[in-house]
């Protein structure tokens, strides 16, 4: 677990190039139609990491309604007013991170090996240590990854570096 824990800080640290600027007015833009709207992107990461706090045990710190906003399956608005503030979801998003990096660095063998009970995940994640190590890299990339080209398909320049620290 350590070595996604790793990852997912590096992945963190380029979130931080990823987010700079975005603002309320960015909740619910959609630069082409169809796409996720950086609030919902945002909201989505906070949402699913907190998911993983509570496989671990951890108090959610996500608000319990943010889950029918941002959960799987949920669809993005265009309405501004569907979202909390930027800066909440942001600060959301920072804190739930750096909880499940903590939490996953002291959770004992026997949570890490108990059955992943998110039944869409399962048979992909058998276990609650594969289903976390997945989102603390695979998903959060992905999705930091949507929000990138979210970021260049709305004019708000570059990305600074995804490259790997040398």
């Amino acid at each position: 677990m350590n070595d996604s824990v790793a990852q997912c800080r590096h992945l963190l640290s380029v979130a931080e190039g990823i987010l700079v600027g975005l603002d309320d007015s960015h909740r619910a833009f959609e630069p082409h139609m169809g796409t996720k709207t950086a609030g919902w992107l945002i909201g989505h990461l906070a949402v699913t990491g907190d998911g993983g706090l509570r496989l671990y045990g951890r108090r959610s710190l996500c608000p319990k309604e943010w889950r029918v906003k941002f959960t799987r399956g949920s669809q993005p608005s265009v309405n501004p007013d569907d979202y909390p503030p930027m800066e909440q979801m942001l600060g959301m998003f920072r804190d739930v991170y750096t909880d499940l990096c903590i939490a996953a660095t002291e959770a004992n063998v026997a949570g890490m090996e108990a059955v992943n009970p998110y039944e869409p995940a399962l048979a992909a994640f058998p276990t609650v240590g594969v289903f976390v190590a997945w989102m603390l890299t695979g998903h959060l990339g992905y999705h930091l990854g949507q929000l990138a080209g979210w970021r260049a398909a709305a004019g708000l320049g570059r990305v600074h570096s995804l490259a790997p620290p040398t």
